[in-house]
């Protein structure tokens, strides 16, 4: 059997395989953020079934392949960029059309049943004859090639919706094949009828927040499926806002208060972020090395800083306040229930 790259991995379902899912009523569903691979993920995996072993959960990854730091950033602001777009108070015709066509995509992939390493977007190409699928450019070479993309000729000169439509078409923008893959396993595990628990770390609850624009479309105008929703995320780069509010109150975020990665994304909230696309790229580009810095290993937005991989007090505590929101009932305690819709800031605490 071929080893498959960390790219063609992309929107592949991982498990940690001593503990493989068996039909629990609690399924969890673990999005990645920037930088990590295959192996990190799994490694994460597995950190989150000790963390659940009193009460566990059927534990899946969806993975959102890494390309490197600059790659990923730039996913990470398209998919920030298309969701000022699909905030209700900004939805454009143009963008609502849009949200419609990745419902129809999403559609079509439940109308089937996905292998754990099924390639998302060739799935859609086969099946693009029931449906007019328009795919941008570039979107069957993602991920693309970010100093092609800077001197494009005529970069400065396209709106969001063109640059959008040219990169992914009709797709999902940012990362298309873990945000359908996130939305159709969620689906899935409604259709068994299980409690799902969305866990997204970084560039994951960007991806995890335009899937749930999506499933909203999905059900449409069916609202009861939220009730078997919950969402954590763990140096996230959203906001509350950039969900659909029928997912905030089931929504809480969980940032330390030195992340300073989480903080600058989650505030970016421009409505013309790409109204100079090429100044823009450029800017990010240019800006990723610092970025890094404010990222390595031990930093206070590294997963393995939440998940308690890390021998600190501040990384030991964040774990223990996952495992308290994975191990309780939602359906019962009244503090999860009041801490929907908050950002919940860790500080720092004495040696």
């Amino acid at each position: 059997m071929p080893i498959l790259s960390e790219q063609q991995q992309d929107g592949h379902l991982l498990v940690y395989p001593p503990a493989q899912p068996i039909g629990r009523a609690k399924r969890l569903l673990h999005i990645n953020g920037v930088t990590s691979s295959v192996e990190r993920q799994v490694q994460d995996l597995e950190t989150l079934v000790w963390l659940t072993l009193d009460r566990p959960l059927d534990i899946l990854g969806v993975h959102n392949s890494t390309a490197g730091y600059r790659n990923d950033l730039l996913e990470a602001m398209m998919g920030k960029a298309e969701l000022a777009q699909f905030w209700p108070e900004r939805l454009s015709r143009q963008s609502d059309q849009r949200l419609q066509n990745c419902a129809d995509l999403l559609k079509m992939l439940c109308d089937s049943t996905l292998s754990p390493d099924a390639d998302i977007l060739a799935e859609l190409q086969q099946q693009r004859q029931t449906l007019a699928l328009t795919v941008g450019e570039a979107a069957q070479k993602l991920p693309f090639d970010l100093d092609i993309v800077r001197r494009l000729p005529f970069l400065q000169n396209m709106a969001w919706n063109d640059f959008e439509a040219y990169l992914y078409g009709n797709y999902p923008a940012g990362a298309p094949r873990p945000t359908l893959r996130l939305a159709y396993e969620v689906v899935q595990g409604l259709r068994a009828g299980a409690e799902i628990f969305i866990l997204a770390h970084s560039q994951g609850s960007i991806i995890a927040a335009l899937a749930l624009h999506i499933l909203q479309r999905f059900f449409a105008p069916y609202v009861k499926w939220v009730e078997a929703v919950h969402c954590i995320f763990y140096g996230p780069a959203v906001m509350i806002d950039d969900l659909p509010p029928l997912l905030r109150s089931r929504t809480i975020l969980i940032q330390h208060r030195q992340d300073l990665v989480a903080e600058a994304f989650s505030n970016l909230r421009h409505v013309d972020l790409w109204s100079n696309l090429q100044n823009q790229v450029k800017s990010l580009l240019d800006r990723a090395d610092a970025i890094v810095e404010l990222a390595q290993e031990d930093s206070f937005h590294t997963a393995r800083h939440y998940l308690g991989q890390l021998d600190t007090p501040d990384s030991k505590k964040a774990a223990q306040l996952l495992q308290a929101l994975l191990t309780e009932d939602w359906q019962t305690n009244p503090l999860l229930k009041s801490l929907g819709s908050t950002r919940i800031i860790l500080e720092s605490m004495p040696f």
